[in-house]
């Protein structure tokens, strides 16, 4: 009779470090493209204002949290 496998182990989740990560650069990239969008009326202005602040969160905030 053979052995039985061991479960395999769940997928951890999500850590919280990470998780404040992308919430901050969600903010990050919404205050960026609403203030964009309120100064110039320009809707694919704000757009690239709001990745571009969301692309420069995600790069930086490892670095310092």
């Amino acid at each position: 009779m053979s052995e039985p496998s061991p479960p395999t182990p769940t997928p951890d989740r999500l850590s919280l470090r990470w998780a404040l990560i992308l919430l901050a650069a969600v903010v990050a990239g919404l205050l960026a493209g609403l203030l964009t969008y309120a100064q110039s009326g320009d809707w694919p202005g704000s757009l690239l204002a709001a990745l571009g602040a969301s692309g420069a969160a995600l790069v930086a905030l490892p670095l310092l949290l």
